[in-house]
């Protein structure tokens, strides 16, 4: 198998275990003693799997991130029941950067609602990562490096955040019913009350208060009308 291929298939890794994940370690420099710092974090990811954080600026972490924007953001799976130390996990290397893109923050508030609550206070600001590599832990013996464009997904329409608030409003608004039918056709089971919060060039995010779920589509998707498509072959799929 070409290098290329096991790469495409370390970075879906990498991605589903970003685009699953609700925290994620943080790490920092302390800027007197130069000693590191490690924080925990709710994390987003915006359409091309990049992490979202919402911080305060009085957080230590924050304070260390204004002299030293290199971090370091530690991302594990967790299955019940499991040796941690057996599951996929990554660690992403880079600078954390403020943002003040209003639809990328949105886009972390559909995922995390409860920080609507301070998201307006005027110490809390979004910052996203711009990651440089990830050291991959796929399972033993599969221990990797990969370069950033390895695994993000390249800019496409969905980096125009408006086209993706207004599928996610329309679905949300207009056909909940076939949100949930994809929520439980994704378990194999019943689910309820389920609302997509992303959607991205890979799938799409669910989530029921703090249960998230990643489905992914099955066709490829680089346009809105691809994404409409697709989703009323899912649903209908779905329901038969």
């Amino acid at each position: 198998m070409a290098e290329s291929e096991l790469n495409s298939g370390r970075g879906a890794i990498i991605r589903h275990l970003l685009r699953s994940a609700t925290t994620a370690a943080l790490a920092t420099l302390m800027p007197e003693e130069k000693q590191p710092y490690a924080s925990l974090v709710l994390m987003a990811t915006d359409p091309s799997g990049r992490p979202l954080l919402l911080l305060s600026d009085l957080a230590v972490h924050s304070r260390n991130i204004t002299r030293t924007a290199e971090v370091s953001l530690l991302v594990s799976a967790n299955a019940p029941g499991r040796d941690p130390l057996t599951e996929p996990r990554v660690s992403l290397v880079g600078t954390l950067l403020r943002n003040e893109s209003e639809g990328l923050k949105e886009r972390y508030l559909r995922r995390y609602p409860s920080a609507r609550d301070f998201a307006g206070f005027a110490d809390f600001h979004l910052y996203r990562m711009e990651v440089a590599r990830a050291h991959l832990v796929a399972g033993f013996g599969e221990i990797h490096w990969l370069d950033a464009i390895d695994f993000l997904l390249p800019a496409g329409f969905l980096d125009d955040m408006q086209s993706e608030a207004d599928i996610l409003d329309h679905m949300n608004g207009d056909h909940g019913a076939a949100i949930q039918d994809l929520a439980a056709a994704g378990t194999g089971g019943q689910s309820r009350e389920c609302e997509m919060t992303g959607i991205d060039a890979e799938g799409f995010d669910l989530r029921r208060d703090w249960s998230y779920q990643r489905i992914l589509f099955e066709n490829p998707v680089s346009t809105a009308i691809d994404i409409r498509k697709e989703l009323v072959h899912m649903v209908k799929k779905a329901r038969n």
